[in-house]
């Protein structure tokens, strides 16, 4: 999370459409992150681009380690060098076809620890 944090802008944003949940600093995007969101830790990021902004599809991995399945597509936004905001739409199904990212990913590796904040490398992230 200290990698994550020191990207972030002071005033960054984390928004979750459709729902209403949307975190507004460094601090409560930190907090929704090794909170209620701890269950991403471990996911894998798949890099693609989204209307000239980085965007990302996210795998979270599926509990009896056969591999990862789609959660989340994030874009990312920059201001001053910094993500200014983050947003991850859940509508997989949809959006990762559109984006030419994987229905999911290989088996989950127990000879690689994870990464310690939960977010690890690129792989085509994980």
């Amino acid at each position: 999370m200290e990698e994550l944090n020191m990207l972030l802008h002071v005033d960054a944003t984390l928004c979750l459409p459709p729902y209403a949940k949307c975190m507004r600093s460094v601090f409560d995007i930190h907090a929704w992150l090794t909170g209620p969101a701890i269950g991403c830790r471990g996911s894998r990021l798949v890099p693609t681009v989204a209307n000239g902004f980085p965007g990302f599809g996210q795998y979270r991995p599926q509990v009896d380690g056969t591999g990862y399945v789609p959660w989340a597509f994030q874009v990312l936004e920059f201001r001053d060098d910094r993500i200014s905001g983050i947003t991850a739409y859940r509508d997989t199904a949809r959006l990762f076809p559109l984006f030419g990212l994987p229905d999911r990913l290989g088996e989950v590796s127990h000879d690689a620890a994870p990464h310690p904040e939960g977010v690890a490398g690129s792989s085509a992230r994980g």
